[in-house]
């Protein structure tokens, strides 16, 4: 059992909460939603993107998404497979998630560019948000 959980059934709750709130980013991606995708971040989130630009705060996060989404990732889709979820405390948690870029409905593009995401994950008012993270190229 991890850190900090009674049950391994709490614990295995607590992981299907962040694939689900993982599989509601990826929805919001793939339909170039700022909005929903940046109401899983934090109020107080840093944020290092593929290019390697911090941004900090969650109206930092959500005015640059706005601009991205329907700007130049306008026709960027991505299928979120998770590596990895390790607890280091029973509210605070780091994942690993590919990306792997996918056609319109969904198709993986093979030889493309996909990235590594980092999260780290903390558990505010029953709900996992994201408070750090880092995307990362991965050729």
């Amino acid at each position: 059992m991890s850190k900090g959980y009674d049950s391994k059934e709490q614990q295995q709750e607590e992981i299907h909460a962040i694939r689900q709130m993982i599989t509601e980013m990826e929805i919001a991606f793939n339909t170039h939603d700022a909005n929903e995708l940046d109401r899983h971040f934090t109020l107080n989130a840093t944020w290092v993107n593929v290019l390697g630009k911090r941004l900090s705060g969650w109206k930092q996060i959500n005015k640059t998404h706005k601009v991205l989404l329907p700007g130049p990732l306008r026709n960027s889709y991505a299928r979120y497979t998770i590596e990895s979820i390790n607890f280091i405390r029973f509210d605070v948690a780091i994942t690993h998630i590919r990306q792997y870029p996918t056609t319109s409905d969904g198709t993986i593009i093979e030889n493309e560019q996909g990235s590594l995401a980092v999260y780290v994950m903390v558990k505010e008012k029953e709900a996992w948000k994201i408070a750090a993270g880092q995307n990362t190229l991965i050729q």
